[in-house]
């Protein structure tokens, strides 16, 4: 049965700190093989992926939205989009399409991005199924749940 996500955390013990320090281990050597097959295939850096999928999941948004779902300041997301409307994977919003708001100018993914993005999102897909190849059913769906609450998580 999972723990009450409003108990207090387990007090440390070595065990613990052991099991954490395998799961950092691992966390980090999966984060290291992404960044290394994105540098490998000539394909965007996770950062730039990141952010399209963000705007693939909230089309409409505008710098200030980017910065504050990230906790960037302000001219750091507006530098990190302004390269992707360069390089043509996100575009600017119509202002008839996007209301009179005075925030900022709306972004979505343009046909590129969406394109880019799933091509990746599918390639990501092969791999995991590769590594997970031999995983049962039952195992391959514990992981998910695992994931899924760890990622549902409080922010550190």
């Amino acid at each position: 049965m999972p723990a009450d996500r409003n108990s207090p955390a387990p007090p440390p013990d070595d065990a613990r700190d052991a099991a954490l320090a395998r799961v950092h281990t691992g966390l980090s050597v999966v984060a290291r093989r992404g960044a290394t097959r994105n540098r490998s295939s000539g394909t965007i850096s996770h950062v730039d992926q990141t952010l399209l999928r963000m705007l693939a999941d909230n089309p409409g948004a505008r710098v200030v939205d980017i910065a504050e779902y990230f906790g960037f300041n302000r001219s750091t997301a507006s530098r990190q989009t302004a390269a992707l409307l360069e390089a043509g994977l996100i575009e600017e919003v119509r202002a008839e399409a996007a209301g009179s708001s005075r925030r900022g100018q709306p972004l979505q993914l343009s046909a590129r991005g969406q394109d880019l993005l799933s091509a990746q999102a599918g390639a990501m897909r092969d791999v995991t199924d590769r590594r997970m190849r031999e995983w049962t059913t039952a195992d391959v769906a514990r992981f998910a749940e695992i994931l899924e609450r760890y990622n549902s998580g409080p922010e550190a």
